[in-house]
């Protein structure tokens, strides 16, 4: 009886493909949401690695077979696969900073919730800026961007050719304080005018003492928040734009890092 000889170059292949979307999938936006199931994010890195490895086997040398060797060369795909997931996470963090400050500013720091998609405390405008950065992302095919990135990083980055370098570490340094500063600009124009209605109602509590300014306070910094929202709308096209153009430009400069 004949033996079935298994070729062994596609399941190796296999492997590395999955190591590199496997960890994209871990930390890139919608696809990391704590919603889902575990199960259901595996099943997810295994079908696109099915899809990918067809793609970018031709252009790959054979994985070597060792397993010390192959552990080290997966090691590195993982790693790679999450800093271009990383890099895409950080812009929606800052997203998440500006209407968390937003919040705070209203007062509605005092009613915070249980976000299910990340597990964390946080407040309803940055649940509700994430769900709609996540949507307009997923109507921009920012998603298909996120699988383009992992593509062409075979290009750019061979499996096992993992240079971890300065310039990396700086790279992620500098796209943190990136989306520090994204939160902050986004924000800034609502700091101003709370903080304006704040010494505004100092000043009244000064002036008028008999003024409960604490009661009078949260309607009126509600009423302004809610006004401050329905005047941004005419400006929020442009900065998810930006947003969206931030995370295209973040994934360029990560997969040049990685080389």
């Amino acid at each position: 009886m004949d033996q079935i000889a298994i070729p062994l170059r596609p399941i190796l292949l296999f492997l590395v493909v999955l190591g590199r979307v496997g960890g994209l999938v871990t930390f890139a936006p919608f696809w990391n949401l704590e919603g889902a199931a575990r199960q259901v994010r595996i099943v997810l890195a295994l079908v696109l690695a099915v899809v990918i490895t067809p793609v970018v086997a031709p252009h790959l040398a054979t994985p070597p077979s060792e397993w010390p060797a192959l552990a080290m060369v997966i090691a590195g795909e993982v790693v790679i696969g999450c800093a271009l997931g990383f890099a895409g996470q950080l812009i929606f963090s800052g997203l998440e900073f500006a209407a968390q400050l937003f919040s705070t500013l209203m007062g509605f720091s005092l009613a915070t919730t249980i976000d299910p998609t990340s597990n964390a405390q946080t407040t309803v405008f940055a649940t509700l800026a994430r769900l709609c950065g996540l949507s307009i992302l997923l109507a921009a095919d920012g998603h298909h961007w996120l699988l383009s990135s992992a593509v062409w990083s075979f290009q750019g980055v061979a499996p096992g050719g993992l240079r971890v370098s300065p310039s990396l570490a700086q790279l992620f340094v500098r796209l943190s304080a990136d989306a520090l500063a994204v939160g902050v600009a986004l924000a800034a124009p609502a700091m101003i005018i709370m903080l304006a209605v704040e010494f505004t109602l100092a000043i009244a509590g000064r002036v008028a003492p008999q003024l409960n300014v604490l009661v009078i306070g949260f309607p009126i910094k509600i009423a302004v928040g809610f006004w401050l929202i329905g005047a941004s709308l005419y400006f929020l096209p442009g900065a998810f734009r930006d947003v969206l153009a931030a995370i295209r430009g973040n994934l360029i400069h990560a997969m040049g890092a990685l080389r």
